[in-house]
């Protein structure tokens, strides 16, 4: 009975594959699969999204470890699409998609979009209203700034639209909405007069619009007041949508200032970069916040700053830094600020895409180690890394000094327990019906047909009850000896120390003086000029030591 069930099984089974082989050959199909495996191949084998790959890992490793990974390929099925606390990247810009952008514009991309998720994060907007601009060339005069519609917390690297000075659009970006004509009309009149400034922060919050309506304006009252420089004041006309108030605005800024309250409206801080604009900005901000809550005291209670204090303070903060940094690398304005605000975006799983200029972690410099000083043997590095002065930082560098020492001490024996004799071997492929002679190296025993011993640890044939401080410090004394040529392999030749070629022809034409019972002075004949010059005939003559017989 079970004979027969397994038979009807290996029947049917049979029966369904003559089925199978029977059946007609979907060519197109074939073709399709074949040309979408090509792509698929040249892509994952490409040089950009290897490295487009390993940066988004290592972004998500970053933000959480395995659990980052899982969140990011979550993420990438659109499986927390709809949950409340997903964060839309800043940098949506990935793989092939860069391609389509000039040079350097999907990093300011990036910053820009950045900045618009901080003025939300700081509670500086108000909805869909007021923007950030900057420029993206100056030979172009193209600018950046958000669509229409959109909010700040979903502003991202794609979807900024790019416009002219003329207010026509040149790229839409990747939504569907236009651009604000009263701000393009704000900005783009400044972009005009002021070639030098690449970035503009437009804000009405409440505390801003309070001072603009002040007709003192902005005191001198903190720091934060001083570091912003002078400040310019524009008269309010209604909504900036008059091409003829492109005049007044340029020239109420002025050509150096940075800083201008629209009256009754809100305030403008520009900058030669977007670092700069957010610096100014973010100033501006702590100063009139200031002022509001000092103002309940009355004028006659307030310290204003002196004009030479403020302006020596002004020129202090542009250095960058705050004018107090001294670290070896020069920042720019706002840079230092800038870079840490991202490390807060990225570790937060905004992913700015953010290129940093210094890393948070230090990287400790690789050692130089001259060829020359050292020679070329396998535990010659052993008196630079194996100091326990090294790791008297904390257990924690003991720990890993401890590792690295257990490293070394494998890789210094591995090398010497490999075979160092080899036979050639061919053999047959496997799995295909058409095998090939594959050619590989097996190892093969000694010619000598000695057994080797394998030598498990540097110190084991060392002699049994040794002192291993002192043994240690005998090792290293011989290998501070070879370094600096104390310790050498027999006696050196010196007899050419000293001589000039004078001298050597000199000593070639001298006759040997005889002293009696076949003994013979020595002189030196020079024969090493004709391995130098080949064009040199030299006439090297042999002498016999004096402390060797002459036979006839």
């Amino acid at each position: 009975m079970t004979e027969q069930k397994v038979n009807g099984v290996n029947g049917t089974c049979s029966d369904d594959e003559e089925e199978k082989s029977q059946r007609p050959v979907d060519i197109e199909a074939d073709v399709r699969e074949m040309e979408r495996r090509k792509r698929v191949e040249a892509i994952m084998h490409s040089k950009m999204f290897r490295e487009e790959l390993e940066r988004v890992v290592g972004d998500s490793l970053r933000e959480g470890g395995a659990d980052g990974i899982s969140a990011l390929l979550s993420d990438v099925m659109n499986i927390k699409s709809g949950s409340p606390s997903a964060v839309i990247p800043i940098n949506d810009i990935r793989g092939l998609d860069s391609l389509v952008y000039a040079k350097g514009e999907k990093q300011l991309r990036c910053k820009l979009a950045a900045v618009y998720r901080l003025i939300d994060l700081h509670g500086w907007t108000q909805g869909i209203y007021n923007h950030v601009t900057a420029r993206i060339s100056q030979d172009t005069e193209h600018f950046l700034l958000n669509p229409f519609g959109v909010l700040y917390n979903e502003v991202t690297a794609s979807s900024l639209v790019k416009v002219n000075m003329q207010g026509e659009t040149v790229e839409e970006g990747t939504t569907n909405f236009g651009v604000n004509k009263a701000g393009f009309v704000l900005h783009s009149a400044i972009h005009a007069a002021r070639p030098d400034i690449k970035c503009i922060i437009h804000l009405h919050t409440p505390n801003i619009v309070a001072v603009s309506t002040m007709k003192c304006g902005l005191m001198p009252l903190c720091q934060e007041a001083c570091l912003i420089g002078d400040v310019s004041y524009h008269s309010y006309r209604g909504l900036v949508v008059d091409e003829e108030e492109k005049i007044s605005l340029a020239k109420d800024l002025g050509p150096n200032n940075k800083v201008m309250f629209l009256r009754n409206h809100g305030v403008v801080c520009c900058g030669r970069t977007i670092e700069e604009a957010w610096l100014i900005t973010y100033h501006t901000v702590l100063a009139v916040d200031t002022q509001l809550k000092m103002m309940p005291y009355g004028m006659d209670n307030l310290v204003l700053i002196d004009e030479d204090t403020r302006a020596r303070v002004y020129e202090q903060g542009m250095r960058g830094g705050g004018g107090v940094n001294i670290s070896k690398k020069d920042w720019g304005v706002g840079e230092l600020e800038f870079e840490a605000l991202m490390r807060m975006l990225d570790n937060s799983g905004f992913r700015s895409g953010y290129v940093y200029i210094e890393p948070l972690v230090k990287k400790e410099p690789a050692r130089q180690i001259s060829d020359v000083e050292l020679p070329p043997t396998v535990s010659n590095l052993g008196y630079l890394l194996e100091e326990e002065e090294l790791y008297k930082d904390g257990p924690l560098q003991s720990l890993l000094a401890q590792m690295a020492r257990a490293s070394r001490s494998s890789n210094k024996t591995k090398w010497v327990n490999s075979p160092n004799v080899y036979q050639k071997v061919e053999v047959l492929e496997t799995g295909t019906t058409d095998p090939k002679k594959i050619t590989k190296w097996v190892s093969d025993g000694s010619p000598s047909h000695n057994n080797a011993i394998k030598i498990e640890k540097p110190n084991q044939f060392v002699p049994l009850n040794t002192n291993p401080r002192e043994f240690k410090k005998v090792q290293k004394m011989m290998k501070e000896g070879r370094r600096i040529g104390g310790v050498h392999a027999g006696p050196e030749s010196r007899v050419l120390e000293g001589v000039s070629w004078d001298e050597a022809r000199q000593m070639q034409d001298a006759q040997p003086s005889n002293l009696g019972d076949n003994h013979y002075e020595m002189k030196v004949g020079a024969a090493s000029k004709g391995i130098i010059q080949r064009d040199f005939q030299h006439h090297a003559t042999v002498y016999k030591s004096p402390y060797a017989k002459v036979f006839d």
